[in-house]
């Protein structure tokens, strides 16, 4: 899989690119280029509720375990092993009058912003060690070359937290150099401004029609 470094020496290459085509070192590498392809990152990896995003979590929970640090992206639904059942998501005013002493088998949950972040809020409280699993779209955009997950690239070996398919890889990079391209041009009435947003938009196609998204109206210039 392509590393930071190779998409900065990509997205120098383009046509009509105004940067340095050969850096040879990370740390030479304009700053506006390195920006252009963490927000092209950004703004791809938003546009849609990609499949290679959603992640399955399992959890072991203790007896009496109601919180928990939440998963860093969106819960899609959350199950125990043998439940039988999904959990019902409430708001979290909703839980302000529920009892935190009454204990049983979780029947739903809600989530909070605390110190260390989002926690995961379960009642009534287990009242015996229980499996969770959490099935959720992370926000997670890169890899470090340990494998950690990272909010988006940064260090010059890091990876796009994509499957390894290389058809995928492919296509999420057209999108994403395009996408670079435009923000490095800027200007939306410079000659070469639009041919880079029509070519996002066709590789942007492209990559639904491959990952199997549904495609709505959506505005993505």
């Amino acid at each position: 899989m392509k590393t930071y470094f190779d998409i900065i020496r990509d997205v120098s290459n383009l046509r009509w690119s105004v940067v340095d085509p050969d850096p040879t070192s990370f740390a030479e590498v304009q700053k506006a280029v390195k920006l252009a392809i963490v927000q092209a990152n950004s703004y791809i990896w938003s546009l849609n509720d990609f499949p290679f995003k959603i992640k399955k979590e399992i959890i072991q929970l203790n007896k009496g375990q109601n919180a928990l640090l939440a998963p860093k992206g969106n819960i899609i639904e959350t199950w125990f092993e043998n439940g039988g059942t999904y959990l019902e998501e409430i708001q979290a005013h909703d839980a302000d009058f529920l009892s935190s002493e009454k204990s049983g088998t979780p029947l739903c949950y809600w989530v909070e912003f605390g110190d260390l972040g989002a926690e995961l809020h379960l009642y009534p409280k287990p009242e015996q060690d229980m499996t969770l699993f959490i099935r959720y779209l992370t926000d997670y955009k890169a890899r470090a070359q340990t494998g950690d997950l990272k909010v988006n690239l940064e260090e010059m070996d890091d990876v796009l937290n994509l499957p390894d398919d290389k058809t995928v890889e492919d296509l999420y990079l057209h999108c994403l150099n395009a996408k670079a391209m435009e923000y490095l041009i800027a200007d939306s009435t410079d000659e070469n401004y639009q041919p880079y947003q029509k070519e996002f938009m066709e590789a942007y196609k492209a990559l639904l029609n491959l990952t199997g998204v549904r495609k709505e109206p959506r505005l993505i210039v």
